[in-house]
């Protein structure tokens, strides 16, 4: 979905969106029950918590710098190929709510392969390839996907 900006070799290289301190749990991506069962036939099956109508990984107990690496995360990626949860397909951008609560389009600052963009080439690109609509479209089915609001990330639509 995002090859154009993001190269598989940047992603596989940072690996940033697949570790969760105790800090950032919160972005777990959720769940929905095709991709638990993909994992189960995988043969991971990682502790679960309801998000919603859907879920997302139960989140461990960390201390200080500690990571929860994603359990389908291998040397060279994600293991689940096309069956990957949405939220990680359209990593680094999120559905969020801003502070007035309103759901729109982020992108995380610190996603390296994200640095090179300006705000307006994102914009740019969400229009052109109309993924801001069917983010927004995916937000409104699927509630439990809008992240909370946070100043690590920059408001595009």
């Amino acid at each position: 979905m995002l090859r154009k900006i993001l190269s598989p070799d940047t992603c596989a290289a940072c690996r940033l969106c697949c570790g969760f301190d105790c800090t950032d749990t919160w972005e777990f991506p959720v769940l929905p029950p095709e991709t638990v069962k993909a994992m189960q036939e995988m043969g991971v099956s990682p502790k679960l918590t309801p998000a919603g109508t859907e879920q997302t990984f139960a989140a461990p107990s960390l201390q200080g710098e500690e990571l929860f690496l994603c359990p389908m995360l291998s040397d060279t990626g994600c293991t689940m190929g096309e069956q990957k949860p949405f939220d990680c397909k359209i990593w680094p951008f999120r559905m969020m709510r801003d502070l007035s609560g309103r759901v729109r389009i982020a992108a995380a600052a610190y996603c390296p392969g994200m640095e090179r963009y300006t705000d307006a080439q994102l914009v740019a690109f969400l229009k052109e390839e109309g993924l801001g609509e069917q983010l927004l479209a995916y937000a409104d089915a699927h509630p439990a996907h809008v992240k909370p609001y946070s100043d690590q990330y920059r408001f595009l639509l």
